[in-house]
C-alpha cells in the first residue's frame, strides 16, 4: 500500500456528509493507487464496510467522540499534488462537499488542530 501523504499548507480538508452506512461507497475511488486519510464526525459513522473505504484507497485516522461529535460527516485530507494530477476525480470530491477547508489559512489549521494531529500520525503510521 503506498503510504498516506504528509499535511503541508497546501492540502485541504475535504468535509462531506455522511448521512447513513452507505457513506464509504459515495466516496470516489483515489487515483492511482494513492491512499487518503479519513476522519470521522461521529462513532456511528464506524457502522460500514470498511472494506469498501480500503478498496478505494482511503484509510481511517481517527473517530471524534460521541461526547464531542462533529457530525454526520467525513474529512478528507487531500494533497494539493493529487488535486493538479486528477482534476476530474477532485471536482467530483468536491461536488460532494458541505465544505473544503484550505491549510493555508492559519486560522484553519487552529481550530482543526486536533483532527489534523490525527491525520499527521496515520501519514507516519
Amino acid at each position: 500500500m503506498p503510504p498516506v501523504p504528509e499535511i503541508t499548507d497546501s492540502s485541504v480538508l475535504v468535509r462531506i456528509p455522511a448521512p447513513d452506512r452507505s457513506w464509504a461507497a459515495t466516496l470516489p475511488a483515489v487515483p492511482d493507487d494513492h491512499v487518503l486519510t479519513v476522519t470521522l464526525g461521529h462513532p456511528r459513522l464506524l457502522r460500514m464496510p470498511v472494506d469498501d473505504l480500503v478498496a478505494a484507497g482511503y484509510r481511517i485516522a481517527g473517530v471524534a467522540s460521541e461526547h464531542r461529535p462533529i457530525g454526520d460527516c467525513v474529512d478528507v485530507l487531500v494533497p494539493e499534488s493529487l488535486r493538479l494530477l486528477h482534476p476530474a476525480w477532485w471536482r467530483d470530491l468536491v461536488h460532494r462537499a458541505d465544505r473544503v477547508f484550505d491549510l493555508r489559512l492559519g486560522p484553519v489549521q487552529q481550530v482543526l488542530a486536533a483532527e489534523l494531529a490525527l491525520h499527521a500520525r496515520a501519514a507516519h503510521a
